[in-house]
């Protein structure tokens, strides 16, 4: 196709299809919206980024350090240059670190990246990555997730409020907003703030449901507290996925095996989503 196709008169578009149509034996000319599928389902790119209708845009948080310090498993954190949790290795985190970690810059790139993959972006997930996320000070993160909404709506707010009440009626709707963090900081006051800040899904961290791996791993919380994390985030009608990790020192294989059986079968726990990160010995861990 020449440069000059973006350029075609309506007729000449018309007479295009006409001739394709003789020439294939149609019963009938394509449809425009017939062929804007057609052209669109084989330009796509990566099509199970959109495959619900949503896309998923990842926000990595800006560097800081979890206040029970760090987990014997957690390969990151500031003071080797990379998100609590993150080798720096992982897409998202490289292209933050390239974009200085800016909230806003990383929600524009996103939107950009997946138009050019031929993806609509008209409902958004926004998924915030990186840390105890509500550990970190309510003024940044009303400030981050205002800067994410702000980047969608194409247009500076006054307040995380205010940015939310715009994009009810933006082109780039916010379907949901999902933030990771641990159990301890996840009971009921701070699943009221994040109700506030238009919070949908919460990610916790409960690695295990076995105090004394817990205590292993210096996770600063018990399984009391992945308890009461549950209870408050679900009263506060939160989804809630949890974090797992088998084969953490101090497990065996029945014990994980026990602990899978347990998360579904107990009623303090049964979380709506489940993410499993087998244990792996990297560089700065242990």
């Amino acid at each position: 196709m020449t440069a000059n196709a973006a350029q075609l008169t309506r007729r000449e578009v018309e007479r295009l299809k006409k001739q394709l149509a003789i020439s294939l034996k149609l019963e009938k000319y394509p449809s425009d919206d017939e062929l804007a599928q057609l052209l669109k389902s084989n330009i796509t790119r990566k099509p199970v980024k959109t495959l619900s209708g949503v896309s998923v845009i990842t926000v990595v948080a800006p560097l800081y350090t979890c206040p029970h310090g760090k987990c014997i498993y957690c390969p990151g954190g500031a003071p080797v240059g990379t998100p609590q949790s993150y080798t720096g290795e992982e897409a998202a985190v490289k292209t933050a670190a390239h974009l200085g970690y800016d909230p806003k810059k990383q929600v524009e790139a996103a939107v950009n990246r997946l138009r050019q993959m031929g993806h609509n972006v008209d409902k958004v997930e926004l998924i915030i990555i990186g840390g105890t996320f509500t550990a970190s000070p309510p003024e940044f993160q009303m400030w981050m997730i205002k800067e994410c909404v702000d980047a969608l709506n194409g247009v500076a707010s006054n307040s995380l409020e205010e940015a939310l009440r715009i994009n009810t009626s933006s082109t780039k709707h916010v379907s949901g907003i999902t933030v990771e963090t641990k159990p301890d900081w996840a009971k009921r006051e701070k699943a009221v703030q994040l109700v506030e800040y238009g919070v949908t899904r919460v990610e916790i961290g409960v690695q295990a449901l076995d105090d004394k791996i817990l205590t292993t791993l210096n996770r600063g919380h018990s399984l009391e507290d992945v308890v009461e994390a549950s209870a408050d985030l679900k009263d506060t009608a939160f989804k809630v996925c949890y974090h797992i990790m088998p084969n953490l020192p101090g497990s065996t294989p029945y014990k994980d095996l026990n602990m899978f059986t347990t998360l579904f079968d107990d009623e303090r726990f049964r979380p709506d989503q489940l993410k499993i990160y087998p244990t792996l010995v990297l560089p700065h861990t242990g």
